[in-house]
């Protein structure tokens, strides 16, 4: 009956190793497979990040060489000389009906309901 409880307790113990080793490797396999995703989500995030201010320098740049193509154009730009024709007489300004705005505002109330 003693060789038989110890031989239990053996297998037990060999069976609870197993367990704990078991639930040991899942739980470190998780862990790494969790690091290895957050490792590559910041990467992707730095490289979106990276990405964007890249083109923000490129669009800063762009104007930048617009800004001073325009300058170099203007100072290069010939210089001509314009002649306005004189006014001879202007035409006259299109008579302008007035309209009581009293009986406008009587109309509108009368339209209303007022």
């Amino acid at each position: 009956m003693n060789w038989l409880k110890v031989a239990a307790v053996v297998i037990g113990g060999i069976i609870v190793f197993f367990v704990v080793d078991s639930v040991i490797h899942i739980l470190l396999g998780l862990l790494t497979a969790i690091a290895f995703v957050a490792i590559v989500a910041g990467g992707a995030y730095a490289a979106v990040k990276i990405s964007k201010a890249r083109k923000r320098r490129q669009v800063r740049r762009q104007s930048r060489d617009h800004e001073d193509r325009q300058v170099r154009r203007e100072r290069t730009a010939p210089t001509r000389e314009i002649t306005v024709p004189p006014v001879t007489s202007a035409p006259a300004p299109a008579p302008h009906h007035t309209t009581d705005v009293e009986d406008d505002l009587a109309r509108l109330r009368r339209e209303m309901g007022n």
